[in-house]
């Protein structure tokens, strides 16, 4: 028996001498169904979910979540009990009397992603997610990491931070010439040609918030298996994908894309808690990483205790073991569920249609209009939720600033190129893409 489990069984022994605490059992509310008579999502009662300024056109959601009322109720619930009893979170760890809440975290991931609650590792966001991607890496000097021109500051310092420590190489490579004429086989056939022997990573970005174009991960996925054939494990090419922008967005089973590890925050498209996100990989990619941060994770915390206590090597490396420890804010990380079933009740093929049919209005209508240039591909196969365009003698900034003037908040892209982006998500209505249009016009 660990000393995390000693120490545990100590505790609820000493408790037991003490009157108890009388905590809040019942299950956090469950949403009710917001669909009209014919079965269609009723979206002006979704939007009557999130508690956005009722006065302004939010069209830059993506960026940080509106916690949605059910999701708000979740983390009350959560913190009632943390605030009544600190015993209260070791109790829902490690033994069954509160219906093991984080294993319900992880399994309604893994249902959500069409994967196994032992492949994902817990984090509070993308960016950590990819630091314990590449910081754990099992590479060596002779090896390389190749990356593209267009990923976020986060995915591509993750990898320069990991490389100078190992003092392995680093590749970054064009995809495109221009992101409006990008093309699925172009894309795919330059990531094919910069694998090399050498290559034990390729990290790309699912959705680019750079550009709002939609890689082909499983198209990618097909080209680095092929280059994996006859190699040996610590060889293997790694495919790692920051997925934040398509994930929650795409009806798509992303443990089905062929990547070896997906990195995706959950407090953006999913509508989860703030601080909260995943790092899932294939059970068979997870040797390939080494722990970070020491882990509290409870499916793990045997096994890490136990090496601790006898100063052993832990064995070949699971999802359990690279979640990063130290306590955090409980109530958003197992409200995250709430989320995840408010999206099972509005169904996510329904999301993915809204999404695609909001933002695909907007695209048409922007490349239509003289004097704005739209960078992001108009094909539905290339792009999702974001759309990145200029105005003719403007900057980017001065877009925003102008559109924000009207009450309409847009955002910018934190790129060396930077561009003016909209994004619509299930909180928007047709007539907000019509408005945002409208005012675009105003500005040649």
């Amino acid at each position: 028996m660990t000393i995390a489990r000693r120490q545990l069984l100590k505790s609820l022994v000493a408790a037991s001498l003490f009157p108890a605490i009388r905590l809040d059992r019942s299950a956090p509310p469950r949403p009710r169904p917001l669909h009209g008579l014919g079965g269609d999502p009723d979206w002006l009662a979704i939007r009557d979910l999130f508690p956005l300024a009722p006065d302004w056109t939010h069209l830059s959601s993506f960026l940080f979540v509106s916690h949605p009322k059910l999701v708000a109720e979740a983390i009350d619930h959560f913190r009632k009990k943390l605030d009544s009893d600190a015993m209260w979170i070791e109790i829902a760890a490690f033994t069954d009397a509160e219906g093991r809440p984080f294993a319900a975290v992880k399994r309604a991931l893994a249902d959500y992603v069409g994967g196994c609650p032992t492949e994902i590792a817990l984090t509070s966001n993308t960016t950590t997610a990819l630091a314990m991607a590449y910081h754990g890496l099992r590479i060596r000097r002779d090896q390389e990491i190749v990356t593209t021109e267009h990923d976020h500051y986060s995915h591509h310092e993750s990898i320069r931070y990991a490389a100078a420590r190992s003092g392995c190489g680093v590749r970054y490579i064009a995809l495109f010439d221009t992101p409006a004429a990008a093309r699925a086989d172009q894309i795919v056939d330059r990531i094919a040609r910069a694998i090399t022997p050498a290559t034990r990573a390729v990290g790309v970005t699912w959705v680019q918030s750079s550009t709002g174009i939609k890689l082909p991960i499983a198209a990618i996925s097909e080209v680095v298996a092929r280059a994996n054939r006859g190699r040996a494990p610590a060889d293997r090419c790694l495919l790692i994908v920051d997925g934040v922008h398509g994930f929650a967005n795409q009806d798509v089973d992303i443990a089905r894309l062929g990547a070896d590890f997906f990195a995706s925050g959950t407090h953006k498209w999913l509508f989860a808690p703030r601080g909260t996100g995943f790092l899932w990989g294939r059970t068979d990619a997870w040797p390939e990483l080494r722990p970070t941060i020491p882990s509290f994770d409870p499916d793990g915390i045997d096994t890490t205790f136990a090496a601790w206590e006898d100063r052993k090597d832990l064995p070949p490396t699971r999802a359990a073991f690279v979640s990063p420890g130290g306590f955090m804010a409980y109530e958003h990380l197992l409200a995250i569920p709430a989320a995840v079933e408010l999206h099972r009740t509005i169904g996510r093929d329904r999301i993915a249609a809204r999404i695609a049919e909001l933002n695909g209005a907007f695209r048409e209508g922007a490349a239509s209009i003289p004097g704005v240039t739209l960078h992001t591909p108009r094909d539905p196969a290339l792009s999702a939720g974001i759309s990145c365009f200029e105005v003719r003698g403007l900057e980017p900034g001065q877009v925003v600033g102008r559109l924000a003037e009207k009450k309409i908040r847009t955002t910018t892209s934190p790129y060396k190129v930077s561009y003016a982006r909209v994004s619509a998500g299930v909180m928007n209505k047709p007539e907000e893409i019509e408005l945002v249009l409208r005012e675009i016009r105003t500005l040649i």
